[in-house]
């Protein structure tokens, strides 16, 4: 697949994910999880008996699966921790008594990329310490980065035919543009986070010798980073992948395509705005100062100092 059809198969993929409660999405992750693991057997409900807390498992290794999925997840707080304790009691109780060894357990939660309650994640951390067993929850972002490494035909066999990207004109089919879309809409509060001073951050600046006005873009950006930080925490992999190859893409192509000048890396800095704006107003601008200042600091885009070198 092509960057831009595995960004459409993953938007398709999420669609499901929002549309899917209780068994259709207790099903879906079934689909994903057999095209994954030619080990995973899904366990069919068997009348009054259930499914003994077992929707999904890989006996060779050990692996079992239960899934949780309401369709209001906020609400259901206190449901959730009473049912994880509930279904692990069972399965281990119904399970290991006939044999099957459980090394790994997993909560499949529904969580709809909004993320899980902290009591939640104590309450299974504590199944792990005292079963002496990998007992972890798992979200859609982590079904995502199993989904998305599958192979082409798998992936099109679970979310259905892809429309051609170069056929869509609206909206913009890129990771930069969902970012710049959700950076946009995040709501600052009074008591934004204080980001200390960074030396390393500056330095990066001095040796890349940018101006005045670049490295006041760059810091206004990392004042924000906490933004890009909240929306990498309930995503997969990939999103954050794709935008440091998008980055270092047109770094290396800016490098090429502009002369050589006294201003080349300001020059530099402002053709990697440009190409990274999905449309070119302040707003969209200052969004994506805040993804290239991240990146800045993680070192995908321009040079970082040499060790050793005097950077004041």
């Amino acid at each position: 697949m092509t960057r831009d059809e595995k960004y459409i198969a993953r938007l398709l993929f999420k669609n499901r994910v929002y549309e899917s409660d209780k068994q259709s999405y207790e099903d879906f992750f079934v689909r994903v999880m057999q095209n994954h693991n030619s080990n995973f057997d899904p366990v069919k409900p068997q009348g009054q008996y259930g499914d003994r807390k077992n929707d999904g498992f890989d006996k060779i290794n050990g692996i079992y699966y239960q899934v949780y999925a309401p369709e209001d997840l906020p609400s259901k707080e206190g449901e959730a921790i009473i049912k994880l304790s509930k279904d692990f009691n069972g399965l281990k109780s119904y399970w290991e008594k006939r044999g099957f060894e459980i090394k790994e357990f997993y909560y499949v939660v529904n969580d709809k990329y909004k993320g899980n309650y902290p009591t939640l994640i104590a309450d299974i951390h504590n199944i792990s310490i005292d079963f002496k067993i990998k007992a972890e929850l798992f979200r859609n972002k982590h079904l995502e980065e199993i989904f998305i490494q599958l192979d082409d035909d798998k992936i099109t066999d679970i979310v259905g035919f892809l429309p051609d990207p170069m056929d869509i004109q609206e909206p913009d089919y890129s990771i930069m543009a969902e970012v710049v879309k959700y950076t946009l809409k995040y709501e600052v509060d009074d008591s934004c986070e204080k980001i200390p001073d960074d030396p390393n951050f500056d330095g990066k600046i001095i040796f890349n010798s940018l101006s005045k006005s670049v490295s006041e873009y760059l810091n206004a950006g990392r004042r924000q980073t906490y933004v890009i930080n909240e929306y990498f925490a309930f995503q997969s992999d990939y999103v954050k992948d794709d935008l440091r190859k998008s980055f270092t893409t047109l770094y290396k192509k800016g490098i090429d395509e502009i002369p050589e000048s006294e201003t080349k890396n300001d020059e530099l800095f402002f053709y990697i705005r440009n190409q990274a704006s999905p449309k070119n107003n302040i707003a969209v601008h200052n969004a994506v100062y805040i993804l290239m200042a991240y990146y800045f600091e993680y070192c995908d885009i321009f040079e970082t100092p040499i060790l050793g070198k005097l950077l004041f």
